[in-house]
């Protein structure tokens, strides 16, 4: 009550949207750090009981400077992509169905 609060009103938004796409809204990280008054204490996760360490949630200890760095959701999502495959191969021969 009576504090600024920064955050994106999802309220009409279209989560079968979002479910379709079967992609994480990097948009909202991105919007939410550039309205931060503090940009420093943007990624603590002491501050958020909801909020984990992001490099355990992303996997990537990058994620978090790209984002500081104002790297476009290309270049994060590409970024990502050599690991990904990786991964894709890797886990072939434990998938039941392919």
């Amino acid at each position: 009550m009576n504090e600024v609060c920064y955050g994106i009103d999802l309220r009409n938004y279209d989560t079968e949207l979002l479910r379709r796409s079967k992609k994480i809204n990097l948009q909202w990280i991105m919007e939410l750090y550039k309205a931060h008054p503090y940009k420093e204490k943007f990624f603590d996760q002491k501050l958020s009981k909801q909020m984990n360490n992001v490099e355990i949630q992303t996997g990537s200890g990058l994620f978090r400077q790209q984002i500081i760095d104002g790297v476009s959701e290309e270049v994060i999502r590409a970024s990502w992509e050599p690991d990904l495959s990786e991964y894709k191969l890797m886990r072939k021969k434990y998938l039941l169905y392919p």
